[in-house]
């Protein structure tokens, strides 16, 4: 337990210290701040909203959830790809392990200190939206605002904790930091964006949304149902149960393939304990009429239960076969 504080200490140290670190925790904190602002002048517009609206609320679809879905795997990513192959190959490992400490201790203490680097990043960050927003709209959070904000940060911990879990994975198995950084990456633009256009895409081909009274080569001809001044009746159409049942049929195989990515289920989780039905980011789904349906913090959790145990199994897997690999890991001197 002395060697896994000892390392612990000093990765929170070089974290805290390093550029990398404080160039990410700018970016989000302004870019954070620019969210708070856009929250805050949201609820401002809208009386049914709540102080908590401020992550999930946006006047450009660019909340704090958003935020974290898109910019969270790189930071967990940044903290944890070269986490051992850069000590490794510059032989600062086999110096540390020289010493009287377990392989356990360097392994534990160096995702520790990962972890504890980024829950001061998402609390100091939560923190500070919560100042901005205060003085913006002249009032605080409820009771019951404050549960549901220390759990969305508890959940936004282990998030990023999945991405550093996985950064250490990657860079285990792989000797050179410019692989793993590149596995790092090409994993990012799979769960953030490259997984959104393919469950777009497989949506379309297996339940194609096709207009009642719109002839199947897609023109403008007669066959519509126009109204009496000679415009496309949509409000009817869109209204009828046969294309709600479509709508609904597409966005059930959107989102299907889409919680494949963590970040998906982060999403999802995210917007169901702070309270507003939400979830499948790049697509509008049957209910995209009322975005801020307020849920029960109970409610919420059961919801985003199935989510959150996701998460939390794909982080101790990754963990788990970083743990195993380093244990059998061949460590010399020089690399």
């Amino acid at each position: 337990m002395a060697g896994t504080m000892t390392v612990w200490s000093k990765e929170l140290a070089d974290h805290l210290g390093s550029k990398r670190y404080i160039v990410l925790f700018a970016l989000i904190v302004v870019l954070s701040t620019m969210s708070a602002y856009q929250g805050a002048e949201y609820i401002r517009n809208r009386t049914t909203a709540s102080f908590i609206n401020i992550f999930s609320g946006a006047q450009v679809g660019f909340s704090f959830i958003y935020l974290m879905v898109f910019f969270g795997p790189i930071i967990g990513l940044a903290l944890g790809f070269d986490a051992i192959n850069k000590e490794r190959t510059s032989g600062s490992l086999s110096v540390l392990l020289s010493q009287p400490i377990f392989r356990d201790s360097v392994i534990n203490g160096k995702f520790l200190g990962g972890v504890t680097a980024l829950s001061l990043l998402t609390v100091s960050t939560v923190g500070i939206m919560c100042g901005v927003a205060i003085p913006v709209l002249g009032f605080g959070p409820a009771v019951g605002d404050v549960s549901r904000i220390v759990l969305f940060t508890l959940l936004t911990v282990l998030y990023l904790a999945f991405w550093l879990g996985l950064g250490i994975l990657f860079s285990t198995v792989t000797k050179k930091t410019s692989t793993s950084i590149l596995m790092s990456v090409a994993t990012w633009l799979f769960c953030s964006i490259v997984i959104t256009i393919i469950a777009t895409l497989v949506a379309n081909t297996l339940a194609p949304i096709q207009i009642p009274g719109m002839p199947t080569g897609g023109g403008m001809g007669g066959g519509f149902n126009r109204t009496r001044v000679g415009e496309l009746n949509i409000t009817r159409i869109t209204q009828s149960q046969e294309y709600r049942q479509a709508v609904q049929r597409r966005y059930t195989i959107q989102m299907s393939i889409q919680r494949i990515s963590p970040a998906n289920l982060y999403d999802e989780a995210a917007s169901s304990i702070l309270g507003t039905s939400g979830g499948g980011f790049g697509f509008i789904g049957p209910e995209a009429g009322t975005p801020f349906r307020q849920l029960e913090l109970t409610q919420g959790l059961m919801t985003s239960w199935p989510q959150i145990t996701a998460i939390a199994v794909a982080l101790v897997v990754c963990f788990a076969a970083s743990y195993m690999l380093f244990l059998r890991l061949e460590i010399r001197a020089g690399g």
